[in-house]
């Protein structure tokens, strides 16, 4: 071999080890130049650029890491909230640089989003505390997320108290069916103006008006329920007292007729008593009264009888308006419920205009007895002042009734005035009146509507000038009652067994009538009150007890809760006797026993009838 030949062999052997220097990452590695500019010369200078190269892509390689690194540290700080954060941009258009211009932006636009998200979330959180109706947020569970102060006062806590609890815990027992649906899953659908009850921190109850409707996010997927609650008992007060006010005046009305209606029975029967005591004082000891004689004092009898039960009527019909102020409602035959209130406004109508019936078949409702009572009064008393006095002939106030889709209606048409279309939308404005002064408070319509849209219904006008005008109550069916109705008696009929019957009573005279009629088939003893009673039922037994309500010293009611505990087989024998004048604990107590009732004044048939049943349930 040359040496020409083994030169080149070994620069090929070092050209060899020095690439795999370099590949491995020694970039020290070279080949010493002899500067001769031969090949030699040329393939350590080539070596030497390379060298240079690889490193210099090492080492931006590295910056870009790093760079890279420092650049997904920043959009992990905007991506957690920090809209502060800022690249430094490189300014040579590489990856590095764009993407710096890319976070760049995107924080400003997100800072800028941000900051008006926040400024729209103040604001909607001033408005929320600033409301003054109860506010509830809950989500699809029907838990608390968001409250504001005016539900926290409305409740009697404090708003983060009542943050997470279930709605169920906020509201009423009586509630339990919203609260359930509250609560689930589906969402339950919107309702406004609801009466709806909660609880107190104290542990009591109250009710509010309450409009709800449901929480959708932007695609419209239901994710919770809004509540709004109003405190409108002051309102609620203010009406009751506006609602007491036109009772008041009605009463006042209907004063002068009641005490007409009132005072014809009773002079007759009055006379007929005193010519009965007369005749009777005359008769000496032993005679025989003259059959003409007995016929007549029978006449006048029969006839004092009637009066008394007129008066009696009249009473019990008062009886019922008086139950307007009550909370309770009950099914109703509306047709009974119009000849109550005819039986009140009667001396009023006919000085005004004839009266004709039309009676159909409704269905029975569900309402306030007393309030639709105190509605038809209204609108009766309405009709009859809009017709002129002195042309009761001419006249006509005609009252119609029958069944409605789903329900049920009373109409009352007069040929009165009528109302002009000017005055037509106002009538039921509150003291909007168009009679003289002194013939009208301006209440009675718009008290009257706000009544029956309690009962679930609507009231409804036509009206011409010059001809009439026809108001129309429309109210919904009662729900069917369920359960059969218990028979009088399983039992075979058997004669009535002579029972040990103790009035109670501080009237005495009550208990005497009672013990006329009673006396001769069954042992009648009397209790001037409560303290007697107590004596007598501890010295013997007694199969029926027949208990004034309301009496001094121990009530009734006190008598019944005293042989509850010493005597409770006596105690379910006690039927209550009332005279109509209830206060709100003799309502809720009666509400709550099973014991019967009887209502004063009763005649001998209805004693009777009670003393027989008693006998044959033993």
């Amino acid at each position: 071999m040359t040496p020409a030949l083994d030169g080149d062999r070994a620069l090929a052997e070092k050209l060899v080890d020095v690439f795999l220097r370099l590949v491995r990452g020694d970039l020290t590695a070279r080949i010493p130049r002899n500067f001769r500019e031969d090949h030699e010369d040329a393939i350590a200078f080539f070596i030497d650029v390379l060298a240079e190269q690889i490193g210099d892509t090492q080492r931006r390689e590295r910056a870009y890491e790093v760079g890279m690194a420092a650049l997904i540290e920043k959009f992990i700080a905007l991506a957690s909230g920090d809209f502060t954060v800022r690249a430094e941009r490189t300014g040579r258009g590489d990856p590095l640089d764009t993407m710096a211009y890319m976070l760049n932006n995107v924080a400003v636009e997100i800072g800028l989003l941000v900051g008006d998200h926040e400024k729209q979330r103040k604001l909607l959180e001033m408005v929320l505390e600033s409301m003054l109706d109860g506010v509830l947020l809950l989500d699809r569970q029907g838990r608390v997320h968001r409250t504001n102060a005016a539900m926290a006062k409305l409740l009697g806590r404090r708003a983060k108290d009542l943050v997470g609890q279930r709605v169920g815990e906020l509201l009423a027992p009586s509630e339990r069916a919203l609260a359930d649906e509250l609560s689930s899953e589906r969402v339950g659908e919107a309702f406004v103006n609801r009466d709806t009850f909660f609880r107190t921190s104290e542990g009591g109850t109250f009710a509010v008006a309450v409009n709800g409707s449901p929480h959708r996010d932007a695609g419209g997927e239901p994710v919770g329920f809004v509540l709004v609650a109003r405190d409108d008992r002051e309102l609620r007060q203010v009406n009751a007292q506006l609602h007491m006010s036109d009772r008041l005046a009605t009463m006042g009305t209907l004063a002068a007729g009641v005490a007409h209606e009132i005072n014809n029975p009773l002079a007759f029967v009055s006379a007929n008593i005193d010519f009965v005591l007369e005749e009777m004082n005359a008769v000496k000891a032993g005679e025989p009264l003259p059959p003409k004689l007995v016929a007549e004092l029978r006449r006048a009898l029969s006839a004092s009888r009637e009066g008394a039960l007129r008066v009696r009527n009249i009473i019990r019909d008062l009886h019922h308006f008086t139950r307007g102020g009550e909370a309770g409602t009950s099914h109703l035959d509306l047709n009974a419920l119009l000849e109550a209130a005819l039986n009140l406004v009667q001396n009023e109508l006919r000085h005004h205009a004839r009266l004709s019936k039309a009676y159909g078949e409704p269905p029975a409702v569900h309402a306030n007895e007393g309030q639709l009572l105190q509605v038809f009064m209204n609108l009766l008393l309405n009709a009859a002042q809009a017709i002129p006095l002195g042309s009761a002939d001419a006249s006509e106030i005609r009252i119609t009734t029958g069944a409605a889709p789903n329900g049920a209606f009373v109409e009352i048409r007069d040929t009165g005035t009528g109302i002009s279309e000017e005055d037509l939308p106002r009538i039921f404005d509150l003291f909007y009146t168009t009679k003289a002064i002194g013939e009208g408070t301006g209440m009675g319509l718009s008290i009257a509507r706000r009544l029956v849209e309690k009962a679930g219904g609507r009231l409804e006008v036509e009206s011409k000038l010059g001809v009439g005008s026809a108001f129309r109550v429309v109210l919904p069916a009662a729900p069917e009652q369920t359960g059969a109705t218990r028979p009088a008696s399983a039992k075979k009929r058997r004669s009535v067994r002579r029972l040990r019957v103790l009035v109670v009573d501080d009237e005495l005279e009550v208990g005497a009538s009672v013990r006329r009629v009673l006396g001769r088939t069954h042992s009648v003893h009397v209790a001037g009150g409560a303290a007697e009673a107590i004596v007598r039922l501890d010295k013997g037994g007694y199969d029926l007890v027949l208990c004034d309500l309301l009496m001094p010293e121990m009530t009734g009611m006190e008598l019944h809760e005293r042989l509850r505990e010493t005597k409770p087989n006596v105690a379910e024998r006690m039927v209550f006797m009332t005279a109509g004048a209830f206060s709100a604990k003799a309502q809720q107590f009666l509400g709550k026993v099973p014991n019967r009732r009887v209502e004063k004044p009763f005649d001998a048939e209805t004693l009777r009838a009670l003393v027989k049943e008693v006998a044959s349930a033993r």
